[in-house]
C-alpha cells in the first residue's frame, strides 16, 4: 500500500507518459534548465550553472563552450576542469538508479589523436550551489564515486556524445541522508596532466550560452537543443522512471519561445556593450565626464499573433535595477525593429542602425523608482499594430523594441533608468541573494482580437509564457496529451501556421488533458492554453 501511495505521489510530482507496448509503467519527465523560471520551484538553470576552470583560475561564467582535459603544448600546459549543475531532479531519496549519463554536443571537431582523460565526480552536497567566479570548481568536496571517461573517438562539429554510465555517482547522491527530491546535482569533470603533447588533449562541448559560430557555417544563434542533457533512469515501487533534465536556454524545440542572452543589448553612444550584463540602461548621462546617450534593445520571440490582428493593448513591464528619485527624468523614445522577424542582437552591429517603425512612443520616466520594483511602459499598441500589419508578418515571429535615449543637456543627475536584464543578479550589496531572478526580467504583454476570436496572448521575454508539455510531438493525426503544472479550468485553442483558430476546448479539471487532432492535415500548428493568469504555448507537428 505504501508503495502504491508513493507511486501516486510520484505521478503527481513528475510528468506521466504511458507506453502501452511495454509491460512496465514508464514515466518520462522533461525539465528545462534555462535562464528563466515560471515559479519558485526553480526547475531551470541560470548562466552560472555551468562553469570552466583553467588550472587554479575560474573563467567567466558566460562562454559559449565548456572545456575539459589537458593542453600540453609548451606555451599552455593547462589542466581544464568544468562543472555542470542540473536543478530540480525529481529523484526520491534512496531510489534505485538503473543508469545515468550526460549527453553533450561538440563545440568543434576533434580527431582520435586528441585523447582527453577525464574524471567525472559530483559535488558532495545535498543541495549543490550554483557556480561563482570567486570559488574554484575543484575546491568543492566531491563524491567518493567517480567515473573515468577517456574520450578517444573522433568528434564532429555539433555532434552528440554520451558520457559513460554515471549510475554510481547519482546513486551516492540520492542515498545521502539529506537528499530530497527536487534537489540539484552538480557534476565536476576533471582534466589531468597528460604530459607534453603536440595535440590538445581536451574536448569542448556546447554550453548554456552556446552560439553557432558563422565562421563554422553556423547561424550565429543560440541552439538550446545542443546544451548538455542529463538522463537518469531509476526505479521505485516497481515502476521504471526516466527523468530528463536539460540545461537549455529555451524550451524543447527550435521555436525559442523565450529569450537567449543575445535578446537584450545595450549601446552607449555609438558603441555596443557586452551582451552579458545584469541590467539594461536607457536615457542620458549628462555629467561632464560622461555625456552618454544610452540606448537598448529587447527582443521577444514566438509571438503567436495572426497577421492583421487588431491590437487592443500592448506594453512592457520592467523591474528596476536600482532606486531613482523624481529628479532623474529619462526621456526615452520607443520604436520597433521594422523587420518581419527581428533578428537577435550582436556585439558587432549597433542597435540604433536597425530600420525602425514609423510608430514611436515617448516614455518620459520621472516618477521615483524603488529597488526591484515593477514599472510599465506607455501603450505600445501602435508599434505592435504596425508590425503585425506588415505583409511578411507570420505568427511565431519575433519582435524587437528599441529604447533610445537623447541628449538632455548638462546635468548633475543621471537622467537614465536601469532595469533588470535577462542575466539579472540580485546584488548582495543591495540586500540580494546573489541569484538570478527570472521573475524580474522584462515581459511583453499584448492583448488582441481577430475576426474569429477575442483573446489575449502574453509573449514573455523570460518565458513566463509557460512551455506546454505536449506528447507525442511530433504526432500522428488523432489525439495528443497536454500536461499543465496544476489542475484548474483551462481554455485551449489550436491555430494553424497562418494564425487561424481551428479548434477550441474547455477543460474544468485535471493536470492532463486529451486534445483531439483527428483529421488534421500534416503540418505545423500552435496550441495556446489559458489557465487563470497563466498562458501556455507550444508548437505541434502533425506527421503522416
Amino acid at each position: 500500500m505504501k508503495q502504491y501511495l508513493l507511486l501516486i505521489l510520484l505521478l503527481l510530482t513528475v510528468g506521466v507518459g504511458l507506453d502501452a507496448q511495454t509491460k512496465n509503467l514508464k514515466i518520462r519527465r522533461s525539465i528545462l534548465v534555462t535562464d528563466t523560471i515560471v515559479d519558485e520551484q526553480a526547475k531551470i538553470a541560470v548562466s552560472s550553472d555551468d562553469a570552466e576552470q583553467e588550472n587554479d583560475e575560474i573563467d567567466a561564467l558566460y562562454d559559449d563552450d565548456l572545456d575539459a582535459g589537458w593542453e600540453g603544448a609548451p606555451e599552455d600546459r593547462n589542466v581544464l576542469s568544468m562543472g555542470m549543475r542540473f536543478r530540480n531532479l525529481a529523484l526520491p531519496r534512496g531510489a534505485r538508479i538503473d543508469s545515468a549519463f550526460i549527453i553533450v554536443y561538440s563545440h568543434e571537431g576533434k580527431s582520435k589523436d586528441d585523447v582527453a582523460k577525464l574524471t567525472i565526480t559530483a559535488d558532495a552536497n545535498d543541495n549543490a550551489p550554483t557556480f561563482t567566479e570567486d570559488s574554484l570548481i575543484t575546491a568543492r568536496r566531491r563524491t567518493t564515486a567517480s567515473v573515468r571517461w577517456e574520450v578517444a573517438e573522433a568528434w564532429g562539429l555539433w555532434t552528440p556524445h554520451r558520457t559513460p554510465d554515471l549510475k554510481s555517482i547519482v546513486q551516492e547522491m540520492v542515498n545521502r541522508p539529506g537528499w530530497k527530491a527536487g534537489n540539484p546535482i552538480a557534476f565536476i569533470v576533471l582534466g589531468e596532466d597528460q604530459g607534453p603533447s603536440e595535440v590538445e588533449n581536451a574536448r569542448e562541448w556546447e554550453s548554456f550560452e552556446n552560439i553557432a559560430d558563422p565562421g563554422d557555417g553556423g547561424d550565429g544563434q543560440n541552439h538550446p537543443e545542443r546544451v548538455p542533457e542529463l538522463l537518469v533512469y531509476f526505479s521505485i515501487g516497481g515502476a521504471q522512471v526516466e527523468s530528463t533534465i536539460m540545461i537549455t536556454d529555451t524550451i524543447v524545440d527550435e521555436e525559442a519561445k523565450l529569450a537567449v542572452s543575445s535578446d537584450d543589448a545595450e549601446q552607449e553612444n555609438d558603441e555596443i556593450d557586452s551582451l552579458f550584463d545584469d541590467d539594461l540602461d536607457a536615457g542620458w548621462e549628462g555629467a561632464p565626464e560622461d555625456r552618454n546617450i544610452l540606448s537598448l534593445g529587447m527582443r521577444f520571440r514566438n509571438i503567436l499573433i495572426p497577421q492583421g490582428a487588431k491590437i487592443d493593448s500592448a506594453y512592457i513591464v520592467v523591474y528596476s535595477h536600482e532606486g531613482k528619485s523624481t529628479e532623474d527624468v529619462a526621456r526615452i523614445t520607443i520604436t520597433g525593429d521594422a523587420n518581419d522577424n527581428a533578428p537577435t542582437f550582436t556585439e558587432d552591429s549597433l542597435i540604433t542602425d536597425r530600420k525602425r517603425t514609423s510608430a514611436k512612443i515617448l516614455w518620459e520616466v520621472k516618477e521615483a523608482w524603488g529597488l526591484w520594483t515593477p514599472h510599465r511602459t506607455p501603450s505600445l499598441k501602435a508599434i505592435v499594430e504596425e508590425l503585425v500589419n506588415r505583409p511578411g508578418w507570420n505568427p511565431g515571429n519575433a519582435m524587437a523594441f528599441i529604447f533610445q535615449g537623447e541628449d538632455q543637456g548638462p546635468s548633475e543627475v543621471e537622467n537614465a533608468r536601469e532595469w533588470e536584464s535577462y542575466e539579472n543578479i540580485a546584488d548582495p550589496g543591495d540586500g540580494g541573494d546573489g541569484q538570478n531572478h527570472p521573475e524580474r526580467v522584462p515581459r511583453l504583454v499584448i492583448r488582441y482580437s481577430s475576426p474569429d476570436m477575442a483573446t489575449s496572448t502574453r509573449a514573455v521575454f523570460d518565458a513566463s509564457v509557460k512551455a506546454l508539455k505536449v506528447y507525442p510531438n511530433p504526432s500522428k493525426t488523432g489525439e495528443v496529451t497536454l500536461e499543465f503544472e496544476q489542475s484548474g479550468k483551462t481554455s485551449i485553442r489550436l491555430y494553424n501556421n497562418q494564425g487561424q483558430l481551428l479548434r477550441a476546448q474547455q477543460n474544468d479539471f485535471g493536470k492532463q488533458v486529451r486534445f483531439q487532432t483527428a483529421n488534421l492535415p500534416t503540418g505545423v500548428y500552435y496550441i495556446q492554453a489559458q489557465q487563470g493568469q497563466d498562458t501556455y504555448v507550444q508548437k505541434l507537428v502533425i506527421e503522416e
